[in-house]
């Protein structure tokens, strides 16, 4: 081992003199004569104060890319560590013997990547996402961490395990591919770059769930005296889009949540097309998550013979289409949302020709989520299946699942949460999100290199 304060000649020498400025390298660090570093043009490594890398190690460093490793890091022998977008390893962080991170992977050899048909392999190009690994996680021997990955603070990993998705904080994982085993209490430890995900929300009002607010009334230091009077103050937007939102913060504190409900009271889906179009033009806002609803003001139009508001079928598939190719092109996961079936909003026999109509809609809602790749959320079945069992003998349906044959009570509203939050567990939807996603290998790095330019030099860019 050598020190780089200390020994003439020593390895941190030898480094600083073959790749000067892209070479940013700490205060007393062990450094073993065969560390092996590469550093490609453009790219730039950092290592830390009091760092440790053990014999047969290799640090690669392709053009234009970035590894950051934080002070007092262990990195055991035979460990390789590549980069084609950034690599960060947090302060006092551990890699055990034989670890291999690789941020980047070849790119399948279809006939767009390789037109020529040459065999080479490194023909198709690249694929590439940064990896993170947070401030004391310890990664055991011979573990494989896959690109766009992101290991929690204080994570423990354990042996020959393959990381291919995100871990959270304060968590044991192991296992091909690892998953989490259990969760403890974890020590303090800086969180980097906190994790936000935008969740955008597009429906009617079911969605957008306004309810009458006065301060008072939430505030339980001080509410009102029983018989008193307030005044509506404003509108808050809540329901079981507000309750989702809840549940995900919940369960995952050490993440931000950006939800964004662009629900419209009685908007049909020629409304809320171009709340979408609109919403893009105006925000530009990328989203990971969108929920997309809407059908149900389309056929209540008609009979209520609101014609001209009315969207026949035909036009609703239309605006479907369209909103799922434009969210498509900026939205990594879409959930289609079947509408709710109509309660006691009409006499019964009316009432079954308006649901036997929206069905219809449903199901073109179902095909066109299958045509773009988007998940379908179907509500109606469960929403039916409370709906019998909860209609009072009396006719009064306030405890039942409407609160005028259209609108939600609560009890229907938690009916939706149920439903959402099934499928999100079901599909690991928000898991999946944590991971950054790959791209190409010179989108990648102008994606993600705001990620990694604290940890470069101002003269080197990123």
């Amino acid at each position: 081992m050598t020190s780089t304060t200390s020994a003439p000649n020593s390895t941190a020498d030898r480094l600083r003199a073959e790749h000067g400025p892209a070479l940013t390298l700490g205060d007393d660090c062990d450094l073993p004569d065969d560390l092996k570093v590469e550093i490609d043009q453009g790219a730039h490594l950092t290592i830390g104060d009091r760092v440790s890398i053990l014999r047969g190690s290799t640090i690669q460093v392709h053009r234009g890319a970035t590894v950051a490793i934080g002070a007092d890091v262990a990195i055991g022998e035979h460990t390789f560590i590549s980069a084609m977008a950034g690599i960060r390893i947090g302060d006092g962080a551990a890699l055990s013997n034989m670890c291999d991170l690789h941020d980047h992977n070849h790119r399948p050899r279809t006939a767009a990547n390789v037109p020529t048909g040459q065999l080479v392999p490194w023909a198709s190009g690249f694929e590439a996402a940064p990896i993170v690994i947070e401030p004391g996680a310890t990664l055991s021997n011979k573990v494989t961490v896959t690109a766009g990955v992101r290991i929690g603070a204080n994570t423990l990993v354990g042996a020959n395990a393959v990381v291919s998705h995100s871990i959270a904080p304060d968590t044991v994982a192991a296992g091909v591919p690892a998953t989490p085993r259990r969760t403890f209490d974890g020590a303090p430890a800086p969180r980097e770059d906190r994790r936000t995900l935008t969740v955008g929300f597009f429906g009617t009002s079911i969605m957008e769930h306004l309810e009458a607010v006065n301060a008072q009334m939430t505030d339980q230091a001080n509410l009102p005296e029983v018989g008193s009077k307030v005044t509506v103050e404003a509108w808050h937007q809540r329901g079981w889009v507000h309750r989702l939102a809840l549940s995900l913060r919940a369960a995952r504190p050490h993440l931000g949540f950006d939800v964004r409900n662009l629900g419209e009271g009685g908007a049909t889906s020629r409304d809320i097309a171009a709340i979408v179009e609109a919403d893009r033009a105006t925000t530009g806002t990328d989203y990971d998550l969108a929920f997309l609803g809407c059908g149900i003001n389309d056929v209540w139009r008609h009979f209520q013979g609101r014609l001209s508001e009315a969207v026949d079928l035909d036009e609703y598939t239309r605006h479907l289409n369209t909103m799922l190719e434009q969210l498509g092109g900026y939205t990594r996961t879409i959930v289609v949302v079947s509408e709710t079936p109509f309660g006691p909003v009409e006499d019964p026999g009316t009432v079954v020709a308006m649901n036997t109509e929206l069905a219809r809609y449903n199901d073109a809602a179902r095909a066109a989520a299958a045509a773009h790749g988007a998940l379908f959320l179907d509500v109606w079945t469960p929403f039916t299946a409370a709906a019998r069992h909860l209609t009072p003998a009396d006719g009064d349906d306030r405890s039942g699942l409407w609160s005028d044959g259209v609108h939600l009570t609560e009890l229907g509203d938690t009916v939706l949460l149920q439903q959402a939050e099934r499928l999100l567990a079901e599909h690991r939807i928000v898991d999946k999100l944590l991971d950054y996603p790959l791209m190409e290998r010179d989108a990648a790095l102008a994606a993600y290199g705001p990620l990694l330019s604290r940890y470069r030099p101002a003269a080197t860019g990123s």
